[in-house]
């Protein structure tokens, strides 16, 4: 059944393609030292401290946070 093999080869080439996005496709320690998570991309809408947010949005008003 060549079914199943072509549905692997597209998960592989996902995989490959996942991490030539992240940057990680050419590690001198190859592809399989990418720890997880390592692919993962922040989310622009999200709080993050010393990204976005600012630098004293702990001492802000309880009606701005």
């Amino acid at each position: 059944d060549h079914y199943r093999s072509f549905l692997t080869m597209i998960r592989q080439y996902r995989h490959l393609k996942m991490l030539k996005r992240s940057g990680h496709r050419h590690d001198r320690d190859g592809t399989a030292a990418t720890k997880p998570g390592a692919c993962a991309v922040l989310c622009p809408a999200c709080p993050q401290p010393n990204l976005n947010l600012p630098d004293d949005w702990e001492d802000a008003a309880p009606e701005r946070k």
